[in-house]
């Protein structure tokens, strides 16, 4: 499967930063840090062969990023979510999902400037 690592929802994002206002900028930073210790904590999960590790922090990661419209990560978020899942109930592997990691860092570098520059209007 091909991932758009540069796909953003706009409306969802414009749609949040009008909600928000003035506490954009805030959910903006607490979303990319959320986003950094998901990454992290999933990376663990591989490292450590934790199955529930990688569901657990794929599936805020998805919600997460596809609440601020980067919905490159959150699809590759919800792959490595449901085929953890899928492997936590069947006995399965998921080996092959540890190649995708480079892909969510991929599409956070992507969307991170993209969040950023929406800091500058906050009214």
């Amino acid at each position: 499967m091909e991932y758009d690592l540069d796909a953003m929802d706009m409306d969802v994002l414009n749609e949040a930063h009008t909600l928000l206002k003035k506490r954009w900028p805030e959910m903006v930073e607490g979303y990319l840090e959320d986003v950094h210790m998901y990454i992290a904590n999933i990376k663990a999960g591989f490292e450590s062969g934790d199955k529930q590790a990688v569901a657990s922090s794929a599936h805020p990661l998805k919600s997460s990023s596809n609440g601020m419209g980067v919905i490159g990560l959150g699809e590759i978020a919800k792959k490595m979510e449901y085929d953890a899942k899928e492997a936590i109930e069947n006995g399965g592997n998921i080996d092959h999902l540890q190649a995708l990691v480079p892909l969510l860092e991929d599409a956070l570098s992507r969307a991170e400037p993209k969040l950023r520059a929406t800091l500058d209007d906050t009214t």
